[in-house]
């Protein structure tokens, strides 16, 4: 299996700022289908579990630098729900999985000894089959000892709840919520006395909550009563624990914007703190009062809470979607920006679509993306980032503004905002992601103020250039200012 390493100085003029740390990315494998996805992550990086179309339905797959890409096998009954987890030493996998026949899914635990065990039947009190399944997965201890997601409760008013597998217990109730009500454990610590994810409020959206050694703790005030300005803060869930569980994160409503943002919650002295917004990626803030806009989602997190990793989605939807990185100084960032300052530019014909883990000690992140060109290949990779990356981000030059580029992602004219807070010569170019100038939109002596210019995805020389992404670029003698363009001719 051939790994491709593509580590690119982009030029200090290009983002606007220094470079202060190299940083490389690396192709690690192909998926066998564009729709196969990389789901979890051992804590040395070297083991990779994920799901790959098979039949009709979805199985969890594995890869080792030995194995390379391989089915786990046992697809799920109807479809498939849940996730593939794998343990911190990367000897334990947890899938949603079918049984033998095929009649139906449920979750399941595998080991090389032993291969997959079923873990329901039985199923708890009032649990039984709905729609073909027992239950799905969703969360694996870093240990590997303890698995977690829902189990379904078939009968009227009944919801799926949150649940907890032990070898010790089987599969149990989470508690904490009522008939009607549902909930769905999504992540779990190292040695699974920190279970968190979500609880429906009484109108059915969700709610960020924690079972904290087995008692549930609502993280935020959010009751449901309805999403107009001031928005109640905050709808979402919880996605990723770190190592000791006293950091978890994944998403919840700014209560001024509306914005879907990351989110973090922290535990100290056994008392969870208030919800933290992380931030947004510039582009999926709600384009009006009525609108939901886009969604923030923090997947991952390190065991010192100092990187987190995910996924936007510029619309809301499943589509359009980025990698974003947060860190205390950079804020949530789209990840080609954090690879751009830290020296690594992305071949411009490969999208990243999210990012889905980072190791225990922040030094490796990773993610999956697509060729942009056919045969759209899914490629998994790896980001291994210096021993640290606390050098503060350049200083921003004060009034000098250039907007999310509109619409982003693009086939059509897209629209870029900016201002001067002084009157100076200005220059709003277009780069290629090896940093090659493909147009110049604006040059010359401007005022202070708003100004506009917009780009139809045509170079100068009057060829329209390929799908990728490309940096908008805005620089005055005072400073400059860059942001990310995705064209998808």
């Amino acid at each position: 299996m051939r790994k491709v390493v593509a580590v690119l100085v982009m030029a200090a003029a290009l983002i606007g700022s220094r470079v202060h740390a190299a940083a490389t990315f690396q192709y690690l494998f192909d998926f066998n289908n564009s729709s196969s996805i990389l789901t979890s992550v051992s804590s040395n990086g070297n083991v990779v579990v994920g799901q790959m179309p098979s039949g009709g339905t979805y199985v969890p797959c594995l890869w080792t630098q030995a194995t390379g890409l391989v089915s786990m096998g046992r697809a799920p009954h109807l479809g498939a729900g849940g996730t593939a987890l794998v343990s911190g030493d990367g000897s334990v996998v947890a899938a949603s999985i079918g049984s033998p026949d095929s009649s139906y899914t449920t979750q399941g635990r595998w080991t090389q000894a032993s291969g997959w065990q079923e873990l329901m039947p039985p199923a708890p009190a009032g649990g039984g089959t709905l729609d073909g399944a027992y239950g799905n997965v969703f969360g694996l201890s870093g240990n590997g000892q303890t698995v977690v997601g829902l189990y379904s409760r078939p009968g009227p008013g009944n919801r799926a709840h949150a649940s907890k597998w032990t070898k010790a217990t089987g599969v149990v109730d989470l508690g904490g919520t009522v008939t009607g009500q549902a909930s769905r454990a999504n992540c779990v610590n190292y040695d699974g006395s920190v279970i968190a994810g979500w609880v429906e409020a009484p109108t059915g959206n969700w709610r960020p909550a924690a079972w904290d050694n087995g008692s549930l703790k609502l993280l935020t005030n959010f009751d449901g009563s309805g999403l107009v300005r001031p928005y109640p803060l905050g709808d979402g869930e919880v996605r990723a624990a770190n190592f000791s569980g006293d950091i978890i994160t994944g998403f919840s409503r700014d209560s001024l914007s509306g914005q879907r943002a990351a989110a973090m919650w922290r535990r100290t002295n056994g008392v969870w703190g208030p919800t933290q917004i992380l931030g947004w990626v510039n582009g999926t803030q709600p384009p009006n009062s009525s609108s939901s806009g886009g969604i923030n989602i923090a997947s991952s997190v390190s065991a010192d809470g100092k990187i987190v990793v995910g996924y936007c989605s510029f619309d809301g939807s499943q589509f359009g979607t980025t990698g974003l990185v947060w860190t205390p100084a950079t804020g949530v960032v789209d990840v080609n920006v954090f690879l751009a300052n830290n020296g690594v530019l992305v071949d411009p014909n490969f999208t990243i679509q999210t990012m889905v883990a980072v190791t225990p000690d922040g030094r490796q992140l990773f993610g999956y993306g697509q060729k942009l060109v056919s045969p759209y290949t899914r490629r998994a990779f790896k980001i291994t980032l210096p021993g640290t990356l606390d050098a503060p981000p350049p200083a921003a030059v004060a009034g000098l503004q250039l907007a999310a580029p509109s619409p982003n992602p693009s086939s059509v004219r897209t629209r870029l905002e900016f201002d001067l807070p002084s009157a100076a010569n200005a220059e709003l170019s277009v780069f290629d992601a090896a940093g090659r100038r493909v147009a110049t939109l604006v040059q010359g002596d401007l005022p202070a103020g708003r100004h506009s210019a917009s780009w139809d995805g045509v170079a100068a020389g009057g060829e329209r250039v390929a799908a990728g992404l490309y940096f908008a670029r805005l620089s005055t003698p005072q400073g400059s200012v860059s942001r990310r363009i995705v064209r998808s001719n």
